[in-house]
């Protein structure tokens, strides 16, 4: 693979007080076997050393280039912001505190074809680097193709493990208040192109306390009824996203009648209809989570009961 017959890739790093982590991180970055990449890290104001080793970094490599935000974005907007000035043709998001495979971008650019997004498996990893003998792939299931719905209750793509075409910054600006950027992204992105997977772990994706993500349910300290009800209003909020969005681009659909249907689960005590529509439409609502069909049904029925059914049953 020589320079002059590949394109650009950014990788487009987030970083805020990630002094413990970053440089085994930033060494994954700058030996990547691809041959053609630029680093563009933006700083969200951090008060601890990360920019001073993100100084050291660009002494040496020069393909690095640093912006320090002149006032706090957060996660989310500090990502926006980042990919808005990249300079590749593909972008890859990613993480302070993961360490990247060497070759993670020469193997996603080798499956990108004409998909306008792919992406990876990601072994997890502890605070020490170890292995913890999980990755995302051995609780999820995995999408390819063209279609959004099976993003309309759950993900599979984490940022850090995309790769994406510079076309897909079209669709995506502004990201919605609410959610995880990369939950949205691959949701957008099913709908104007193709996606595509490598089940090989090419991230070891490290579990800590300052995660955003809770992959493990280490963190859950609510009571069951207040883990319910926060589920429950993550859901609509997502689901009303995903209406708009389809209200917007071809008008109401799918989306829309499935939103109309559970909105109110927050405030009433059944939702036949909507339970129903998630069992009639398993195969593609309930596809990513690895369960057995009558699993499948428990969450279905689970849909039906309000807040209030619940709250009496506590």
């Amino acid at each position: 693979m020589t320079l002059s017959k590949t394109p650009l890739i950014s990788i487009a790093m987030c970083t805020y007080n990630g002094e413990k982590y970053l440089r085994k991180q930033l060494d994954s970055l700058v030996n990547q076997t691809y041959p053609h990449v630029e680093i563009s890290i933006f700083d969200d104001c951090s008060s601890d050393g990360t920019i001073a080793i993100i100084l050291e970094y660009i002494e040496l490599f020069p393909q690095i280039k640093l912006k320090q935000n002149p006032s706090n974005l957060g996660y989310q907007r500090n990502f926006e912001a980042n990919f808005q000035a990249c300079s590749g043709e593909l972008i890859a998001p990613c993480d302070q505190d993961d360490i990247w495979d060497l070759n993670k971008l020469e193997k996603l650019y080798a499956i990108l074809d004409d998909n306008i997004l792919v992406y990876h498996d990601s072994e997890l990893i502890d605070e020490k680097d170890q292995s913890m003998k999980l990755s995302m792939g051995s609780r999820l299931n995995f999408v390819r193709g063209k279609n959004p719905s099976p993003f309309l209750f759950f993900n599979c793509v984490s940022g850090h493990s995309m790769l994406f075409k510079r076309e897909l910054l079209q669709h995506i600006f502004p990201f919605p208040k609410k959610g995880f950027y990369d939950h949205w992204m691959v949701f957008v992105a099913s709908h104007y192109g193709s996606i595509d997977f490598t089940t090989e772990c090419l991230v070891k994706y490290r579990q800590h306390q300052q995660n955003l993500t809770d992959i493990l349910g280490a963190k859950r300290k609510e009571t069951k009824l207040q883990t319910t009800i926060s589920r429950i209003q993550r859901e609509n909020d997502w689901l009303e996203i995903c209406a708009e969005y389809e209200k917007q681009r071809q008008g109401p659909g799918f989306n829309t009648h499935l939103f109309e249907q559970g909105k109110n689960r927050d405030t009433n005590y059944f939702n036949f209809g909507f339970g129903f529509t998630i069992w009639k439409h398993q195969d593609d609502l309930l596809h990513i989570p690895k369960q057995k069909p009558k699993r499948r049904l428990g969450f279905a029925i689970r849909q039906i009961w309000g807040v209030k059914t619940k709250t009496i049953f506590k």
